[in-house]
């Protein structure tokens, strides 16, 4: 709404500087009266943040602090091992985080996240799982052994677990409680408080 604004009033300053111009008859040449109508418009970049992360989240987030979570089943790939995750059957804290090997800030995220479950996973009921965003097993694999990371993941090749959680963005963690209330979110850049 405040970008609509500031568009009005540069357009309005515009109208009256020209209409001021043009009757006292001081602008002479098209050239002038280009680089008087552009000259606002090419200002509003540099008072106007095109993209706001905050509010941007906020509407793709489907899922948000205090919601229960969306109940859905996966496959997770601990190592060599598989099991099954049941986002109803919680036993303790659980993270839930959304990636992509290939998105940047995923790859600045995942080590701070692989330290973060290194110290919490042998605690009673913890658990974390890793759930790719259109990713293969192959891929993830190749990507988890290059770097060293020991999160358990869930290789899905669409959006369907991701869109119960949100429209756009990653990488995205959500902590929850073992009654699958979410404690916590971050998107793109984490700072866990716990």
């Amino acid at each position: 709404m405040a970008k609509i604004g500031i568009f009005f009033e540069l357009y309005q300053f515009s109208y009256r500087f020209l209409r001021l111009f043009v009757k006292n008859r001081y602008l002479c040449g098209v050239k002038m009266l280009i680089r008087l109508l552009l000259l606002p418009w090419l200002l509003v970049g540099c008072v106007v943040d095109e993209h706001n992360d905050e509010a941007d989240t906020d509407i793709s987030s489907i899922v948000r602090v205090g919601d229960l979570l969306p109940h859905f089943s996966i496959e997770v790939i601990d190592g060599s091992s598989r099991t099954l995750f049941n986002s109803k059957n919680l036993e303790g804290t659980t993270v839930i985080v959304f990636f992509q090997t290939s998105c940047t800030d995923c790859q600045r995220e995942l080590p701070e996240l692989n330290d973060y479950y290194l110290r919490h996973r042998q605690e009673p009921g913890f658990r974390m799982v890793a759930i790719a965003r259109e990713e293969s097993e192959e891929s993830i694999a190749a990507y988890w052994q290059q770097h060293n990371l020991s999160i358990p993941y869930s290789p899905q090749t669409d959006r369907q677990i991701y869109n119960l959680f949100a429209t756009k963005f990653i990488p995205r963690a959500y902590l929850c409680s073992n009654q699958g209330i979410v404690l916590w979110m971050g998107v793109e850049n984490f700072d866990f408080p716990y």
